[in-house]
């Protein structure tokens, strides 16, 4: 089990990380709601009266073929699938999707922002929809703040979200914040730290996190709390930052402490949680990047470390790969995909590595390329026919649960201030025994796990 959209997540943007995720698509979504608002006198840009143009963007997999261990396959071959057979079963309210392809190497932001410009200044599309990682979130905000035009991508931080206009930048998935509060949500409904005494790890670019949700979140649960750490990490240089961890690991021995709750994507790097494992073996280690905490924990069964540093590290997901790949609405994609191309699509259970020791994931881009276009759909037809930022925003502030139509999750939902839409969470633990490469092993079931609205 990995990430929603995960795939995405433990490849690219852990590899970025390290450097410094009925028929087809024609049927059962609706036509649009009930009296759609008149044709706009002046369509927004990328739309005319028989049109849509959609900005579709992929990571180039060739870029960082050293780095990973699989690809997606043709992607591009993917989305067009997807994109011929929204078309062919009358488009969206009447209007063909126009897509624009474009990848970029992930490696620094250099080819994002470039992408940014030319979908937004040279192709001028309405949308732009895909896989699009810039850890900085310069490219993201390229797109939504700077250029005011709608995003819908996987990898996306709530403090992007705020800084755009509102409902223009979107993720089918769940932000790393929210997943966070999502987690101690959890761990408080089950009393799983009842008795223990907790401390935070973090980084400089998290601590506002630890402020703002998890230490409202220990008092919350009368949880003892001991001093919480944050770690100062520049570049690749992590001497300083061990140094400094050693410091607090003394402190944490006197002070009790039987668990950590690791904020952040450096800090769950394999130095630092074994170093928290060696001078706490018993310790329970909470993590709210669960990508790069699966990646850390199989890169240790790979190397046969023993014991695995990550054994029992907790964080939240929600279904499985092969669970999704089996759920109704991924099955009506895969039978799209299939019927296309005349290419049988393997269950992600059944996937394995080439001649040259890769895995070809066609899975994972069948079920980007379905749901993101899905998404897309859902929205734009809601906004009706005058389709233009302000009914699209009045169409996302309203739209309200959206179970079952969501391809990463079972329970779905967006609302006014909500732009993350995956509700679908359990509570998991890494398990270094389970499958070739260890996995996630589900703690509690998912639910739904939205909130109030």
């Amino acid at each position: 089990m990995r990430t929603p959209g995960g795939r995405w997540g433990r490849s690219v943007a852990v590899v970025v990380a390290t450097l410094m995720g009925l028929v087809g698509l024609g049927v059962g979504v609706g036509s649009g709601p009930a009296g759609a608002a008149a044709q706009p006198a002046q369509p927004a840009q990328g739309v005319t009266d028989s049109t849509i143009k959609l900005g579709l963007v992929q990571p180039d997999y060739d870029c960082i073929k050293d780095f990973v261990d699989f690809n997606r396959g043709d992607q591009e071959k993917t989305y067009k699938v997807f994109v011929d057979d929204l078309n062919a079963h009358g488009g969206i309210l009447g209007r063909k999707v126009e897509p624009v392809y474009r990848d970029f190497c992930p490696i620094g932001n250099a080819q994002a922002l470039a992408a940014c410009t030319s979908f937004t200044e040279d192709d001028k599309v309405f949308a732009v929809v895909g896989v699009f990682i810039d850890q900085s979130g310069d490219a993201q905000l390229c797109i939504a703040k700077n250029h005011q035009t709608v995003e819908i991508i996987h990898n996306v931080s709530q403090s992007w979200i705020d800084q755009a206009p509102k409902g223009l930048l979107l993720t089918p998935n769940i932000t790393t914040d929210r997943r966070l509060s999502v987690i101690l949500d959890l761990l408080g409904q089950k009393k799983m730290l009842k008795g223990k005494k907790v401390a935070v790890l973090t980084q400089q670019d998290s601590k506002d996190r630890v402020d703002d949700v998890v230490t409202p979140a220990l008092k919350k649960m009368k949880v003892k709390q001991g001093t919480a750490a944050v770690l100062t990490i520049t570049g690749t240089d992590t001497s300083a930052a061990q140094s400094q961890l050693e410091s607090f690991i003394e402190k944490w021995k006197s002070e009790g402490i039987d668990a950590f709750v690791l904020v952040g994507q450096v800090v769950v790097a394999k130095n630092y949680v074994t170093m928290l494992k060696d001078a706490f073996p018993k310790a329970t280690l909470i993590a709210d990047q669960s990508p790069v905490a699966l990646s850390g924990g199989q890169d240790a069964v790979a190397a046969k470390l023993d014991p695995n540093p990550y054994q029992g590290l907790i964080s939240a997901e929600g279904q499985s790969e092969q669970a999704r790949f089996e759920t109704p609405v991924m099955q009506q994609c895969v039978k799209t995909y299939e019927q296309a191309t005349g290419t049988k699509v393997v269950a992600p259970k059944d996937v394995k590595p080439g001649p040259d020791g890769k895995r070809v994931e066609v899975y994972a881009s069948v079920e980007d390329a379905c749901g993101d276009i899905l998404f897309f759909k859902t929205i734009a037809e809601k906004a009706g026919k005058q389709l233009d930022n302000t009914t699209w925003t009045k169409a996302v502030d309203t739209m309200g649960p959206i179970d079952d139509q969501l391809v990463l999750g079972k329970w779905a939902s967006l609302h006014t201030g909500k732009y993350d839409a995956n509700d679908t969470f359990g509570l998991v633990s890494f398990d270094s025994a389970r499958g070739i490469t260890g996995d996630w092993k589900a703690l509690t079931p998912v639910e739904d796990v939205a909130g109030p609205s």
